[in-house]
């Protein structure tokens, strides 16, 4: 049976990360005065998209699908620098700059210093921060497209919805573009990134397990002392190497912990690889399981089979591929992201046996 919850303290049960998107309804509107959102026929266009990873694996459908309608257009891409090296490779594109997104992240390193170029026909703003807006101050442009008002009333959405029925985000990107409706989420590295003169990652021997355990929030984070279970069940299978992935300080302590309570060796490429590594990475590896995260949606992108846990919040971000599996221990149905009140959370109720389960049932198929 799940583990009981119990009201936690205070200071454990906000997560105002999320709430920084709010901030960037002023400077939404201040970009639409005066100016068209539609241009016939752009030949020139900036897409702005200062996001998390995870955003911007999930708004690849929307892009290329406009990629696909703007073939003789030339695009750029404004995005966060730690996706930087794998917007590069996105086809049809001609030059991605960097600027920090509103989240801040010790992991976003780099970018601010660029000019755009000197015009364009059309921007199109899918994620935004004060960094991306002092950037595109260095361009002009004829019309412009915001996410103000598909935000807005995704809020509206958000509050009216059961969280386990809410919109995908996915689909809220589409709306961006204009194509109300519409929602792709299936999707392939192979086919939108150009991967041909990318060197391959170094491989360990046998089956490799991607493990992701997370930073940040406690609401997000599986407990220390089931992820040392779980693992231990798993490498009793044999020929697994188990490699774990992620940005943070907080990640390598938790690694550290792990390898002095394992009974065998695990790796680490923590802090070492960027994004398109990561993507390399996947592509040669046989499972990815972890936390609700930037690298579960890589694992979605290159359809390498997953197991996720998920925390608290609307469950907007669902699958891109079909061999993911999702765990979800949520009851609340008015569940938010910035706030939960209960310890553990509805990450940390998840069996340890649930995981191992789903881990086991896709490396012995």
């Amino acid at each position: 049976m799940p583990e009981k919850q119990h009201r936690a303290p205070w200071r454990d049960r906000f997560y105002w990360q999320y709430a920084s998107v709010a901030t960037e309804v002023p400077a939404l509107i201040g970009l639409q005065r005066l100016k068209p959102s539609t241009f016939p026929a752009p030949q020139t266009v900036l897409i702005v998209n200062c996001s998390l990873i995870g955003d911007f694996v999930l708004s690849l459908p929307a892009i290329v699908d406009f990629l696909k309608d703007h073939s003789a257009a030339q695009v750029d891409l404004l995005v966060s620098p730690s996706v930087t090296p794998l917007a590069r490779k996105l086809r049809g594109v001609r030059r991605v700059y960097a600027a920090r997104s509103v989240f801040r992240r010790s992991t976003e390193l780099g970018g601010g210093d660029e000019t755009l170029a000197p015009s364009y026909d059309q921007v199109i703003v899918l994620r935004f921060s004060k960094p991306a807006r002092r950037l595109l101050a260095t361009t002009s442009y004829h019309a412009i497209r915001t996410y103000l008002v598909p935000f807005l009333k995704y809020g509206v959405h958000l509050a009216k919805q059961p969280i386990a029925h809410v919109k995908q985000i996915s689909q809220f990107n589409f709306e961006i573009f204009g194509k109300t409706g519409k929602d792709e989420r299936h999707l392939s590295a192979e086919d939108i990134f150009d991967l041909a003169d990318v060197p391959a990652v170094p491989t360990r021997p046998g089956r490799t397990v991607v493990v992701h355990t997370g930073s940040g929030s406690r609401v997000y984070l599986w407990p220390l002392n089931k992820w040392i279970p779980l693992l231990e069940d798993l490498n009793k299978l044999g020929s697994l190497s188990f490699v774990f992935v992620g940005g943070t300080e907080q990640e390598e302590r938790t690694f550290d912990e792990l390898s002095r309570r394992l009974s065998f060796s695990i790796h680490s490429v923590i802090r070492r690889y960027d994004l398109l590594e990561l993507l390399m990475l996947m592509r040669a590896s046989h499972l990815f399981v972890g936390i609700d995260s930037g690298p579960r949606h890589i694992a979605h992108l290159v359809d390498l089979p997953s197991v996720s846990l998920l925390g608290p919040g609307p469950k907007s971000f669902q699958p891109l591929n079909r061999n993911a599996v999702v765990i979800d221990e949520t009851e609340c149905k008015r569940c938010v992201t910035f706030y939960c009140p209960y310890t553990p959370s509805c990450v940390g109720k998840i069996e340890v046996e649930t995981v191992a389960q789903a881990c086991r049932k896709s490396l012995l198929s």
